[in-house]
């Protein structure tokens, strides 16, 4: 009888010794789970799987994770507890930095601070924690991130962070910025064409405001913030300047040395001046109204809807808001009153657009992470980015909230997903804004057709100018991200400061030049040529 409990007990230790094996396997070891296949991701099986608690910093995550049907699935098929650790859009940057200084980080959370000295700092003191070289256990996963915005998500040399997709193709961050003005004032006015060039943008501005045809002291372009005119406004002479921060793009300034195309030019920063002058002169004759600088969110959108803004500078999101509330204030769709502004030419009589980092935010890891967990994420990843995961985290249950109408993904009583799963707000966005949907799938709208024409119009543009755009060599950004600088740029500030300015604007921008000067422009150029080379 000792004999046969001694043998049993000896089992009993072999079999949970094996258990125990397979769950310490390791992303780094090469012995992972088999994530799958294209179509459904990693396939998951949750008996075998220890259970797991997963926090999550996301937009307004508490609400999302409701405990519906499709978070059920998620977290039964990969047997975790997702945890909710709530972020709004008014105070997510300060709080995950205090989450980071007070170590508290969610094991998962969004942000956008790659373009900021932030994400380096966080990573080279083990804040957040890198992602496996080696993902060909999670074939979907590694498939996209095999793209160029990988290249910013990379701190000397490792992945920190996982890009969040928001557009498939470059010429789409046209959309990222929308010039709506007011083409019913613009008649009544006594405009007949609509505006190809700035100046005659701003004659149309000037004769709506002069005849003020519904008497409310109509003022020029709004915008909620001076970021949003940046993208616009440094096509028309620096095309290559549209990004800040830290990842930034480097141009030759014409004599083999790269600079950051901000201060590209014969002499550092020549290239910007037409630029802030067009911006002083818009602002001098109110064609951008004055109120700009100090305008809001819901202050801009409340002067352009209300007929106090003959032009409003925005964003897709906003000018939905605006397809929404145009009727009931108005008694017909906004496209009988408003157009968009086509991309305007540039000092150099090329038109380019605002070729953005089309990966809006990213995803990252607490260091407190550990090889098991990261593990679980990086399935779960893999999933929602399969051909399966994307359907169900995006749209729900095929027959609940979606149908396949002819070969064509479609709405149920066109009600987006959120209103039936509210947690695809989270899964359906969580690794990448706009997941690529099996069986040539295409997202469903529940918007005019007309706006579906403005914005395949837009692309269209975009896709125009290619030939034109100007070309980069990532190779500098990724020296100067690992030079671990404080140096940043910080346009949106410059222009407004220049643009409400009262001194010459060449005046201005020597100033400010001097300023980069004093933080070390020039040694971070010579150091960045001396690395990229």
């Amino acid at each position: 009888m000792k004999k046969l409990i001694s043998l049993l007990l000896a089992l009993v230790m072999v079999l949970s010794l094996a258990a125990c094996g397979g769950d310490s396997k390791t992303p780094d070891s090469g012995s992972k789970t088999p994530a799958g296949n294209d179509s459904s991701g990693g396939t998951a099986d949750s008996g075998k799987l220890e259970h797991m608690d997963i926090s999550v910093g996301y937009w307004d995550v508490e609400t999302a994770l409701c405990g519906d049907d499709i978070q059920k699935f998620i977290e039964e098929k990969f047997n975790v507890t997702f945890e909710p650790m709530n972020v709004t859009w008014d105070d997510y940057y300060e709080k995950e930095q205090t989450w980071a200084a007070t170590d508290s980080l969610p094991d998962v959370f969004c942000a956008d601070f790659r373009a900021s000295a932030t994400f380096g700092k966080w990573a080279r003191e083990g804040v957040i924690r890198s992602i496996p070289e080696d993902l060909s256990a999670y074939p979907n996963l590694s498939a996209y991130l095999d793209s160029p915005a990988a290249e910013g998500c990379k701190i000397d040399g490792d992945l920190y962070c996982i890009f969040r997709k928001t557009y498939q193709e470059q010429a789409e961050t046209v959309k990222d910025r929308i010039i709506l003005y007011r083409w019913d004032l613009a008649q009544k006015a006594g405009v007949t064409k609509e505006p190809e060039t700035w100046d005659e943008f701003r004659d149309m501005i000037r004769k709506i405001m002069a005849a003020d045809p519904e008497g409310k002291s109509i003022g020029g372009m709004t915008a909620p913030a001076m970021n949003y005119l940046v993208f616009p406004f440094c096509c028309y002479s620096m095309p290559g300047a549209v990004l800040e921060g830290i990842v930034f793009n480097w141009v030759d300034n014409g004599s083999g040395t790269y600079v950051p195309a901000y201060f590209g030019g014969k002499n550092l920063g020549d290239d910007a001046l037409p630029t802030f002058q067009l911006l002083r002169d818009m602002y001098t004759e109110g064609t951008i109204d004055p109120d700009m600088a100090m305008a809001t969110l819901a202050e801009s959108n409340a002067k352009f809807l209300g007929g106090r803004a003959a032009a409003l500078c925005t964003t897709d999101n906003q000018v939905k808001q605006h397809i929404n509330d145009w009727p009931g204030t108005y008694g017909h769709d906004m496209n009988e009153d408003v157009k968009y502004l086509n991309l305007m030419p540039s000092v150099d009589g090329n038109t380019y657009y605002w070729a953005i980092d089309y990966a809006w935010s990213e995803t990252m890891f607490s260091a407190n992470v550990d090889d098991a967990k990261m593990e679980r994420l990086l399935m779960i990843y893999d999933y929602l980015v399969s051909g399966e995961g994307a359907l169900k985290g995006r749209f729900g249950n095929e027959g609940e909230s979606y149908q396949i109408v002819d070969g064509k993904l479609e709405f149920i009583d066109n009600k987006a997903a959120v209103e039936v799963y509210p947690s695809c707000e989270l899964f359906g966005n969580l690794v990448s804004w706009c997941p690529e949907l099996p069986n040539g799938y295409v997202q469903p709208y529940v918007y005019p057709d007309w706006y579906e024409d403005w914005k395949t119009e837009l692309t269209d543009l975009g896709r125009a100018c290619e030939d034109v755009m100007p070309t980069f060599d990532r190779a500098y950004t990724q020296a100067f991200m690992n030079l671990n600088s404080d140096f940043r740029i910080k346009m949106g500030e410059d222009m407004l400061n220049i643009m409400v300015g009262d001194r010459p604007v060449e005046e201005m921008w020597n100033e400010i030049l001097d300023n980069y000067k004093t933080d070390g422009l020039e040694d971070v150029i010579k150091a960045v040529n001396e690395s990229a080379k």
